[in-house]
């Protein structure tokens, strides 16, 4: 039998996993991952960072927590269907300025829900018109972003990366004192190691000359918006393969 997105309950449908000190991975739990985006929850002293929210089928913020989520930056990757859904649901929005108009208008076009989002990404029998029905809510940005602006928490601090290429506002962000590192679409650890170039706006030599600037970051540890978690050396060896496949 089919089910609806409106009979999961946040908690039934969202998990979490602590990676690192204040620091958790939230999945949708019935999404495949290469489908389903990592979102990232990183407590600070002064305020929360949430990195991405998810295609938006069940409330995010209800898993969360209130308590959480009033004080919550919610900052986008990108602006693909994957990483967007929740947005609308935060009071204090940020993305890079080039991706400002898609969020503040999402078509399935421009956030590449078609055809990316089919029933087939999701591991329960889903009712085929509840994803095709789907739709993004308009949630413009409250703060558009630059390379080398600041997210502050309070106790620590994550740096704006501007890196197109999968889309013109891709970003990552960067603790450097710890080296840590949320890196989006940018970077991951799946079988290609980067995310793709063919989508909506993507831009393949964009993404050559991202990845030739980023190449020397020390990364201790990076988080991805797919896939597991890999370390610096891991890291290294993902973008010096891309650009090999370049010469």
């Amino acid at each position: 039998m089919f089910r609806r997105f409106s009979q999961f309950t946040s908690q039934e449908w969202y998990s979490s996993d602590r990676v690192h000190e204040n620091i958790w991975k939230i999945r949708e739990s019935y999404i495949d991952e290469g489908h389903g985006c990592n979102m990232w929850l990183v407590r600070g002293r002064d305020r929360n960072l949430l990195f991405d929210t998810g295609f938006g089928f069940v409330s995010l913020r209800r898993f969360i927590g209130e308590e959480v989520s009033r004080n919550v930056v919610a900052v986008s990757s990108h602006s693909h269907c994957d990483h967007i859904g929740c947005n609308h649901e935060f009071e204090c929005r940020c993305a890079h300025s080039a991706e400002a108009d898609v969020l503040a208008d999402p078509t399935g076009a421009n956030t590449i829900y078609e055809p990316y989002a089919v029933p087939e990404m999701v591991g329960v029998p889903i009712d085929p018109l509840e994803i095709k029905e789907h739709r993004i809510a308009p949630a413009a940005p409250t703060r558009t972003l630059e390379d080398g602006d600041v997210i502050d928490l309070g106790d620590r601090a994550f740096e704006v990366i501007h890196v197109p290429g999968h889309s013109p506002g891709s970003i990552m962000l960067y603790d450097r004192r710890d080296q840590i590192l949320f890196s989006g679409d940018a970077i991951h650890n799946g079988s290609r190691g980067i995310g793709r170039t063919r989508w909506y706006s993507s831009d393949h030599d964009q993404y050559l000359a991202s990845c030739e600037r980023i190449r020397d970051l020390p990364v201790q540890a990076c988080h991805a918006g797919h896939y597991p978690s890999f370390d610096g050396k891991r890291y290294l060896q993902i973008v010096e393969e891309f650009l090999a496949r370049q010469e």
